[in-house]
């Protein structure tokens, strides 16, 4: 539950940094680009989804938490493993 809730966490924190990053330097900015490489997966998944549906700004926000909070989910949750394999 700890991970779950951890992960959470990161993946509003990150939602959140993204649009303020947005609307003050941009994207393509050097925190901009930053921010996109820490949220990989759920830049790439969410822009792909919209390129076959209308954009939408709200809606690709929330699949790039989403896809984002199950990926950190499994990077925290491997990350406890290896942990427990190598001190066990």
């Amino acid at each position: 539950m700890k991970i779950i809730l951890f992960a959470l966490l990161l993946a509003v924190a990150w939602t959140g940094t993204l649009a303020i990053i947005q609307h003050s330097p941009g994207l393509r900015s050097a925190p901009g680009i930053w921010a996109g490489a820490f949220g990989l997966p759920g830049v790439v998944i969410a822009h792909w989804i919209q390129a076959y549906i209308r954009y939408d700004r709200a809606l690709t926000y929330g699949i790039m938490f989403f896809v984002n909070w199950i990926f950190y989910c499994t990077v925290i949750q491997g990350f406890v493993s290896i942990k427990r394999t190598f001190l066990a």
